[in-house]
């Protein structure tokens, strides 16, 4: 997606030359420029991929939801957090909204959750602190029965913290890095696509039916200078957590007919989930399991950066990028300084 834009594919093309510059040499010190003209207009670049990849989500959604639910449903933002008890526990809230497909449109999905929660505030010891995010989706609901057992569908899109992390995932080949590695193969289910929908039925059998329509599934475009035309959904993976033997099961309990397609020169990730398990992982969004998630792939992050430290660099340059902090840093090998020229 970023190499298409040219900004972005100067800036990425420079940062793997810095890097392999420094798998050349590993003991060569690394030293990034940046202008803070330039930042600037790869922050605003990035930002604007990351808008077109999420409009291109919505649009990929809206088209299975008007076939899916006979062009009858209605849009929900969605955001799902914890709020701190006095005793350090923790209790588990979501709170949705119903929104049009302008307002879904206008902003990227992290802000349109934050912008919902920026309403309330929440009395902890006598002191009114904001609400904190834990994950927002979007729901499409039918107005009425569709008749074909499927309940609803959802997209999500991954939050901040994770498209600069995924954005160094690709820089350095994690995918490649984690199968190639032994003892990292342990996280390879931690590494996630960014843009993702669900379609939540009522049972498996329907599930199954649903996942085999899709595949012949002819979608019309909609809402942009191609509507009217169609395409086909290019499957490009699938893996089966639903049917298969137990064996091969989640042990999670997680259940759900995965595929990565391709749409519109984009790649998404399909669920098809059934509604019990959809809601069993509601709870476990804002729960312990959602953190040990986190934590794990975290963990995943981590152990790379103590093998590359290169690629833990990586990170707090792109952080630095998404935060909007144009501050100089360095470590061991690398140094990234911030200059006022272009």
């Amino acid at each position: 997606m970023t190499m298409h834009d040219p900004v972005l594919h100067r800036f990425i093309s420079y940062l793997a030359e810095k890097k392999m510059e420094q798998e050349k040499s590993p003991q060569l010190h690394v030293k990034i420029e940046l202008s803070r003209k330039f930042i600037a207009e790869v922050r605003a670049a990035f930002r604007e991929k990351i808008l077109d990849g999420e409009r291109h989500l919505h649009m990929l959604a809206q088209s299975l939801a008007f076939a899916l639910f006979q062009k009858e449903f209605e849009l929900h933002s969605n955001v799902i957090g914890v709020l701190p008890e006095d005793d350090g526990s923790e209790r588990p809230f979501l709170i949705r909204e119903r929104i049009n497909r302008e307002t879904l449109l206008s902003v990227l999905d992290i802000d349109l959750g934050n912008q919902m929660l920026d309403n309330f505030r929440y009395n902890l010891n006598g002191n009114w602190v904001p609400l904190q995010l834990s994950a927002n989706f979007v729901e499409y609901i039918p107005i009425s029965n569709p008749g074909n057992s499927v309940n609803r569908l959802t997209s999500r899109v991954k939050a901040e913290e994770e498209i600069w992390n995924k954005v160094t995932d690709e820089i350095f080949q994690v995918d490649q890095l984690v199968s190639r590695e032994k003892h990292l193969r342990e996280f390879s289910k931690y590494v996630k696509d960014i843009f993702g929908l669900k379609i939540v039925c009522d049972d498996d059998v329907t599930c199954v039916k649903v996942h085999e329509q899709l595949k012949d599934l002819e979608i019309s475009y909609l809402g942009s200078e191609r509507e009217g035309s169609h395409e086909s959904l290019v499957f490009i993976e699938t893996k089966d957590y639903l049917t298969c033997p137990p064996e091969q099961m989640k042990r999670t309990g997680w259940k759900a007919i995965k595929s990565v397609v391709l749409f519109q020169e984009r790649l998404f990730e399909i669920q098809v989930q059934p509604l019990a398990n959809y809601y069993l992982e509601l709870d476990h969004m804002s729960g312990p399991s959602h953190s040990s998630f986190k934590l794990k792939r975290d963990d995943l992050r981590d152990e790379i950066a103590r093998l590359l430290p290169l690629y833990g660099f990586y990170r707090e340059l792109l952080k630095m990028l998404f935060q909007g902090t144009d501050v100089s840093f360095d470590c061991a090998l690398a140094s990234v300084v911030i200059t006022d020229d272009d």
